[in-house]
C-alpha cells in the first residue's frame, strides 16, 4: 500500500515539473512555410536561459514523431530563431515544432510547408499520370502506323508474285519454240519461277 502511495506521489511530482520554458509567437496554427526559405520562430516569457533543443516534429498533435533536430542550446534571451528550410524538405501539412527537452517543453500548433514551387504532393502525382497518359496515346498511332506499314509491304509482295506468275504465262502462250522444244519452254519456266521466288523473297526481307 505504501509503495502505491509513494509511485503516485512520483507521477504527481513530475507532472507539476512539466513546465512550458516558453510561450511561441511564431509560426501559429495554420501558418505556411515553403522549402527553400527561411522560417521566423519566435516566442516570449522565456522560463530559461538557454533552449536546449528545437525540434521539427509531424503527425497527430498527441503524439507527434520527431523529425529533425534544427537547433540546439539556442539563447532563450534572444526571442527568435530563424530556420532556413532545407530546399528538398518534404511537404506536408501537420508539422510542428518543439522547443526544449522533455518533460519541459513548449509546442506549436501545426502548420504546413510546401514544396518551393509552391505544389503538393498530390499534384504531382496528377502531373505524372498526365504525363503517361500522353505517352500511352503516343504509342498507339505508332503501332497502327507499324500495321499499316506491314500490310502495305504483304500487298507489295503479293503483287510481285502475281506480276512475276503472269509473266511466266504470257511466256509460255507467245514463245514460238514451245511445241517443238520442250525441252527450252521447262528451261524459260524453270528461271520464271525462280525470278518469282526471288522477288518474293527480297520483298519478305525489307518487311
Amino acid at each position: 500500500m505504501r509503495s502505491i502511495f509513494f509511485a503516485i506521489a512520483a507521477l504527481g511530482a513530475s507532472i507539476v515539473s512539466a513546465d512550458n520554458i516558453v510561450s511561441i509567437t511564431s509560426p501559429l496554427t495554420g501558418t505556411v512555410y515553403t522549402a527553400g526559405q527561411p522560417a521566423l520562430i519566435s516566442w516570449i516569457d522565456a522560463t530559461v536561459s538557454t533552449i536546449p533543443a528545437i525540434v521539427i516534429a509531424q503527425g497527430d498533435p498527441n503524439a507527434l514523431q520527431p523529425v529533425s533536430t534544427i537547433a540546439s542550446n539556442v539563447d532563450a534571451s534572444a526571442g527568435s530563431y530563424t530556420w532556413n528550410i532545407p530546399a528538398d524538405f518534404a511537404p506536408g501539412t501537420d508539422y510542428a515544432l518543439e522547443l526544449g527537452t522533455s518533460p519541459n517543453i513548449s509546442f506549436t500548433g501545426l502548420f504546413t510547408i510546401q514544396a518551393g514551387d509552391g505544389s503538393s504532393a498530390s499534384s504531382s502525382a496528377s502531373a505524372s499520370s498526365a504525363v503517361s497518359s500522353v505517352a500511352s496515346s503516343s504509342a498507339v498511332p505508332s503501332a497502327s502506323s507499324s500495321a499499316v506499314v506491314t500490310s502495305s509491304s504483304v500487298a507489295a509482295s503479293s503483287t510481285v508474285a502475281s506480276s512475276s506468275a503472269s509473266v511466266a504465262s504470257s511466256s509460255s502462250s507467245t514463245s514460238p519454240s514451245a511445241s517443238t522444244t520442250p525441252n527450252a519452254a521447262n528451261k524459260k519456266t524453270t528461271a520464271l519461277a525462280g525470278i518469282m521466288v526471288g522477288s518474293v523473297a527480297v520483298a519478305m526481307l525489307l518487311v
